[in-house]
């Protein structure tokens, strides 16, 4: 098998569905709300808009709760079996991946750092893009509560709208989380960089200590990714692909992470 195949891709499918759901019911809840407010001296609009907020939000509850608490972790669990089974050989579940772990050690506690090690740089590379269009929207709707504060004429409850959708829903929440993911990321890829070239040159550290690093770092990386729920976006990360791609395999080279024969993984 030359081209890559990832037998969880199903599973992001549905999980990208349900991510698309919750963005387009979260601003259609944000519009609903500014629309009730504009009609309030239209009392038949206001109440059929009133009954569409109550319904979208309700999907909207559905469709976040069941990514934060069904599938994005379900999904992270087999992703965690993939990973070990890949590092050491031992087929945990009838799941297969072809091409996306991309290192040639042999099955081992190595292997584990150097698949975590790619990851991280992945996971780094699209938390740190998926970070810059959450804080143009989180630039924005602050831009316009302090507009709304400046002008003194603005209708107090207009100003609460505004300060709900940044401050109670999951906007400002989420794109915490996603930043401390991203530092999560960079600072795992940091220390196993370190790892590795020390490895290259006989730094002088052990195998003890080596294997103890490797696992600190595994351990960090799941509790990162369990603790932010974050849903890193596949768009982006089939865009940067090639460019991070080639950006490992020159990493690879750097650090003289052994190659033998490309086979199926």
């Amino acid at each position: 098998m030359s081209e890559r195949f990832d037998s969880l891709d199903k599973y992001y499918k549905t999980i990208n569905s349900f991510d698309l759901a919750s963005r387009i019911l979260f601003w259609v809840n944000t519009v609903l709300t500014v629309a009730v407010y504009f009609l309030d001296g239209n009392d038949q609009a206001k109440s059929i808009l009133t009954g569409l907020f109550i319904i979208t939000t309700l999907l909207y509850f559905v469709a976040d709760n069941s990514l934060g608490i069904f599938l994005i972790p379900g999904a992270e669990e087999k992703r965690r079996t993939h990973l070990l089974t890949n590092s050491f050989g031992v087929p945990l579940d009838n799941e297969r991946t072809n091409k996306y772990y991309n290192n040639t050690l042999e099955p081992s506690l190595l292997k584990l750092g150097a698949n975590v090690f790619e990851n991280s740089l992945f996971a780094s590379r699209v938390t740190s893009e998926m970070a810059k269009q959450e804080r143009w929207k989180i630039l924005f709707f602050v831009l316009v509560l302090v507009v709304s504060l400046m002008i003194r004429n603005t209708d107090i409850e207009l100003i609460s709208i505004v300060a709900q959708t940044i401050f109670t829903s999951t906007l400002l929440s989420s794109w915490v989380r996603l930043e401390v993911l991203r530092k999560k990321n960079k600072d795992i890829y940091k220390c196993l960089y370190d790892v590795f070239l020390l490895r290259r040159d006989g730094g002088g550290t052990n195998e003890e200590s080596t294997y103890a690093r490797i696992l600190d770092c595994f351990v960090q990386y799941e509790s990162a990714k369990a603790y932010s729920g974050v849903k890193q976006s596949s768009k982006i990360f089939f865009r940067i692909n090639d460019e991070v791609t080639a950006e490992w395999e020159q990493t690879k080279r750097n650090l003289k992470i052994e190659e033998r024969s490309t086979e199926e993984q």
